[in-house]
């Protein structure tokens, strides 16, 4: 049997040049693996992890949780090239650190499918040996993955062989680095499965905080080039493959967290809407003690996840509902913002911020740092990373950080989501105003990690998807967010006892679903979803009222300054 874990019949054909060489270097072959992976995680972006993360609203997706392609291309073009990179030079001398860096890689790759997936084939994948490949536990493939990139990072000779040329731009500290940074996230991500654990490998990092990433320029990202073929899959998605391009929406969820506590990272992530969308409000006036009844445009507006109703839910279907969800036109939703999309525009793997976030969270959880500081350091510390990535200045981000709800040991009052029964206010709980900004830090590359975080700290209440695929459908009505992926259709028919096994390490059983989305990860804590269709749910339109402030003065000054039309006063009381 050859499945898409076994197989290697690629490998050869790919990476041998029978007029030179039969033994492939690694550079190149590396160079693909690190493209072909995040060629992929984009692609997934696109198609699953945006839309999970609730940062980015991509066109027409609906809580899909099943796909053989990405199954494939991580096993058999990816893991499987490394797999065979280190079988050829694992032994040889001078080859010793580019194999501690093919190692790491590997662990990355590893932590995105275990975090998909939870049981996966791992310490038995692609071993052509077998022909049923077993799965292993998630808790022991995160322990693994932990002992694997402390030693890579460890091991590291600064004075040995190196990558050249390097896909990253990395030298070796930079490989350690990410190691290390990569293996914190792993063990935040275990708190909840593996909590001893989780502190023994935050402590240690933490103990050597010069061994993370300690600022932007040591971010691992891959940059891609104008020439067709090695650009962007955003741009090739977006641009090359869409006439006229379209780009993908503004979450309506994000908006409100952007509108409560006036966050100009909106302009960074996001483009005004094209064609701006027109609300009616009632404003006061300087001149006079009247209402007036307005119409004017707001610049920017989110896509909803909520499409339609729920027949238990008693909301008018007018005029604001039908507006928002119906009659607009995407032209008046934000785009995300077209520089995001350009053709050689990188992929950001983890940037400093999300570190800062990171130790903000360990020290929190009492893990000392080796520099003494205290939580609220790196949570503002990862604040102004976040904030100098996207171009805006320190000073808008002190102003940011002055608000309550924002600024540490206090509670902010945030608004309501349109369905009135969610709210963006941030409770005074320390963890989760750091989650809340590490969230809002994963845009736009790192929606699986926005995904991830969701699901081991349940931190936000999240919309429901009431257009949502047919599996959640045929139960409930609507979707809520998946837990995990189905293992693909390849896996069912090409290694059914391997599946069945992983199945079961589920603690689940298999239906007529097969293996369920709604299954939930050991990475998770014991959470009861919210029943929608009990929830009192009730519109609440205040989100994008006033937006330029309470009176007409304020929305004549506000309007000019964004570029838009004057309003327009239908009448006084």
């Amino acid at each position: 049997m050859c499945s898409a874990l076994s197989c290697k019949k690629n490998f050869t054909a790919l990476n041998t040049n029978p007029a030179q060489y039969t033994t492939p270097d690694p550079e190149p072959v590396f160079t693909g693996i690190v493209v072909n992976t995040v060629n992929q995680i984009e692609t997934l972006n696109q198609s699953f992890f945006w839309e999970y993360g609730h940062l980015i609203e991509p066109s027409g997706e609906r809580y899909n949780a099943q796909d053989d392609n990405h199954w494939k291309t991580f096993y058999a073009t990816v893991l499987g090239n490394a797999t065979q990179i280190k079988n050829i030079y694992q032994n040889k001398t001078g080859y010793a650190n580019r194999m501690r860096i093919v190692d790491i890689w590997e662990c990355y790759v590893y932590s995105i499918l275990v975090g998909m997936y939870g049981p996966i084939p791992y310490s038995q994948a692609g071993n052509p040996a077998l022909t049923s490949i077993p799965y292993d536990d998630e808790n022991t493939i995160y322990t693994d993955l932990m002992a694997r990139l402390k030693a890579d990072a460890n091991n590291m000779d600064p004075n040995g062989d190196k990558m050249n040329p390097d896909v990253l731009n990395f030298t070796l500290t930079n490989w350690v680095k990410f190691a290390n940074s990569l293996r914190l996230q792993l063990a935040l991500r275990v708190s909840n499965n593996l909590p001893a654990l989780s502190a023994s490998n935050a402590t240690e990092l933490m103990a050597n905080e010069a061994m993370l990433l300690g600022s932007d320029a040591d971010d691992p990202k891959l940059t891609f080039s104008a020439v067709a073929g090695s650009q962007s899959p955003n741009y090739a998605q977006y641009v090359v493959n869409t006439n006229p391009p379209q780009y993908p929406y503004m979450s309506d969820y994000v908006a409100t967290y952007f509108r409560s506590y006036n966050d100009p990272r909106q302009g960074a992530y996001f483009a005004p809407e094209a064609t701006p969308y027109a609300i009616t409000d009632t404003l006061t006036s300087t001149a006079d003690n009247l209402h007036h009844i307005v119409t004017y445009t707001i610049p920017y507006f989110g896509s909803p996840k909520a499409t339609a109703l729920l027949s238990s839910w008693s909301i008018p279907t007018a005029p604001l509902f039908n507006n928002i969800t119906t009659t607009i036109g995407k032209a008046s939703y934000s785009g995300i913002s077209p520089t995001l999309i350009a053709a050689t525009r990188p992929f950001y793997i983890m940037n400093y911020a999300e570190v800062c976030f990171m130790k903000a969270e360990a020290r929190q959880k009492n893990y000392v740092g080796s520099t003494g500081a205290t939580a609220d350091v790196y949570y503002y510390a990862g604040i102004n990373a976040n904030f100098a990535f996207w171009g805006l200045t320190q000073a808008q981000a002190t102003a940011y950080e002055a608000q309550n709800g924002i600024q540490w040991n206090t509670a902010g009052k945030g608004f309501n989501y349109y369905l009135g029964a969610i709210s963006s206010s941030i409770p005074n709980n320390n963890l989760s105003r750091i989650w809340v900004q590490e969230w809002l830090n994963y845009f736009d590359d790192n929606g699986f990690e926005a995904w991830a975080l969701q699901r081991r700290t349940q931190n936000l209440v999240l919309p429901p998807h009431t257009n949502p695929a047919t599996i959640y459908l045929t139960t409930v009505g609507y979707g809520t967010l998946p837990d995990r992926f189905a293992y693909p259709n390849v896996e069912i028919t090409n290694n059914p006892i391997g599946y069945t096994n992983g199945v079961k390490l589920l603690g689940s059983t298999l239906n007529i679903f097969g293996d369920s989305p709604f299954t939930t990860l050991k990475i998770e804590p014991a959470y009861t979803p919210v029943n929608w269709l009990t929830t009192h749910v009730f519109l609440d339109p205040t989100y994008v009222e006033k937006w330029f402030g309470p009176t007409i003065q304020s929305a004549t000054t506000g309007l000019a300054a964004a570029g838009l039309k004057p309003y327009v006063q239908t009448g006084t009381y």
